[in-house]
């Protein structure tokens, strides 16, 4: 297992932001995974997950306790003709490109998410109309605070939009089964080139970002037009914005801070609130240390901060 003290994090997120973690482990196997976490937690030491850091806002100030990366665990499996089992650690747009050649459809979507299968399944991540939820089989968790693994069916998951009944304090997803549908691998790969093509042209690739920044808050409007229609495309704090291309992506302009960032967001979730009246919630994750004022963002209406 690779351990560092004082490992600055920002290399492990997608937006470059993050402080230091106290230590910072990457388990090279599943055994090695299980025997930390539950070191750990006998030791009653905090200790958090991070997998491609895509979906997660690590706090500039740094992460208290051991920050455990699943990097490593990325063994893909096919366990018959129409399943696939990947390690939580495996990236989603391998996956998606890896099920296309074996001639598998149902990951097309997932090639433009840039997480990995055990984020993908804790928020129940997706794009183009489809979901983990809608192909996931089962997964196998480590319950840190029963000391068990077991395999846990997708329907027990209580997935909904964005989210499932996982806990990420507790549970560490180490692999996923998804169900997929035999089909034409060059049909399948031509889906999956297209998703990608897509998401290039319609995302701020070339800039350091976290994906899509809030929740669609109704099934017609999404947050990407109610951000653009409400003007936030002209948002920025220090070196934090809103993408000029996507309004829905907060990107990093160099530099940025995560105090930055939530910053932003609140102005963002009153943008659209003082427009239209609908209150947003990010899509993202948090880890570190954050201030109430900052977590605001994701708990305090925007209403409470709106003036008739």
């Amino acid at each position: 297992m690779e351990e560092a003290l004082k490992a600055p994090l920002s290399k492990f997120s997608t937006m470059k932001i993050g402080g230091e973690a106290d230590r910072l482990c990457q388990p090279q196997n599943v055994d090695e995974l299980v025997s930390l976490v539950n070191q750990l937690q006998e030791e009653g030491e905090p200790w958090s997950i991070v997998g491609g850091g895509s979906n997660l806002l690590i706090s500039s100030r740094g992460v208290k306790g051991t920050v455990i990366r699943t990097a490593f665990l990325k063994d893909i499996n096919s366990t018959n003709s129409e399943t696939l089992e990947a390690a939580a650690g495996a990236r989603l747009p391998h996956l998606a490109k890896y099920a296309a050649q074996m001639g598998l459809s149902g990951l097309e979507f997932a090639v433009g998410i840039p997480g990995t299968v055990g984020g993908a399944v804790i928020m129940n991540a997706g794009a183009h109309g489809s979901c983990i939820a809608n192909i996931l089989e089962s997964a196998l968790v480590f319950d840190s605070q029963a000391g068990d693994i077991k395999t846990i069916p997708a329907s027990e998951l209580g997935f909904v939009y964005r989210n499932c009944n996982l806990d990420p304090s507790r549970h560490v997803v180490v692999s996923a089964k998804f169900k997929l549908s035999p089909g034409s691998s060059e049909e399948i790969s031509a889906k999956t080139q297209a998703n990608e093509d897509y998401r290039w042209r319609t995302q701020p690739i070339g800039w350091p970002n976290l994906g899509s920044t809030f929740k669609n808050p109704l099934p017609d409007k999404s947050a990407g037009y109610l951000l653009d229609k409400s003007g936030a495309k002209d948002l920025k704090i220090g070196n934090a914005a809103v993408s000029s291309l996507h309004a829905n992506f907060v990107i990093n302009l160099g530099g940025a801070t995560s105090e930055e960032v939530t910053a932003l967001l609140e102005k963002m979730k009153e943008s659209v609130f003082n427009t239209f009246e609908i209150e947003m919630t990010p899509e993202w994750k948090t880890m570190g240390d954050f201030s109430d004022e900052e977590l605001a963002a994701w708990i305090k209406p925007a209403s409470q901060n709106h003036i008739s």
